[in-house]
C-alpha cells in the first residue's frame, strides 16, 4: 500500500479530494492511502507527498522560486 500525504492551506473540498485522489490512484498499482493536512504557512494551494516524489503547487513554494529567481 502506498501512503499519499495532502497538505493545503485550507480544507479541501470533496471534489478536490476526489480528483486529486483519481489522478493517484490512476498513477499506482497498489493500494493507495490518502492522508490530509492543513498547514495554514502554505499560504494557498497544496502539496503532496507520493513516495520519494513532491508535487509543490502551493503559493509559498512558488515566492520561494520568485526570491531564488531575484538573487
Amino acid at each position: 500500500m502506498s501512503d499519499i500525504y495532502v497538505t493545503s492551506a485550507a480544507e479541501l473540498k470533496i471534489e478536490s479530494r476526489k480528483k486529486i485522489e483519481q489522478f493517484f490512484i490512476k498513477k499506482h498499482t497498489d493500494a493507495v492511502n490518502f492522508v490530509y493536512a492543513v498547514d495554514k504557512s502554505l499560504i494557498g494551494g497544496v502539496l503532496i507527498k507520493d513516495g520519494e516524489r513532491f508535487y509543490d503547487a502551493t503559493i509559498r513554494g512558488r515566492l520561494a522560486i520568485v526570491k531564488r529567481n531575484l538573487r
